[in-house]
């Protein structure tokens, strides 16, 4: 299943895009296994996107679960370094309580 990041959310700047593709990642994982989030025609991530997006993804699963089952295709260096950043930064602080 691939999500379109342009389609679900219209861009990746602000903290309601970001909720807008956490509902369609949720539903999707629900639905099935391993999930494809396209950002074609998005140049650019902010971190209150990827907080409610991503990190979010991080109160059902663990960080290994969300590498496995997430792929992130068409996007750019900055994206993947804002995602990698704040999924691991999350899922650090969590495990050290």
């Amino acid at each position: 299943m691939v999500i379109s990041v342009k389609e679900v959310a219209d861009g990746a700047d602000t903290a309601a895009q970001g909720e807008r593709l956490f509902a369609a990642l949720t539903d999707a994982l629900r639905a099935t296994d391993i999930i494809t989030v396209s950002f074609a025609n998005v140049q650019t991530a902010t971190s209150s996107f990827v907080n409610l997006a991503f990190v979010h993804l991080l109160l059902t699963l663990s960080l290994d679960e969300v590498k496995r089952r997430v792929r992130i295709v068409n996007s750019t260096r900055q994206i993947n370094e804002m995602i990698r950043m704040r999924l691991t930064r999350e899922a650090e602080a969590k495990r050290d309580g």
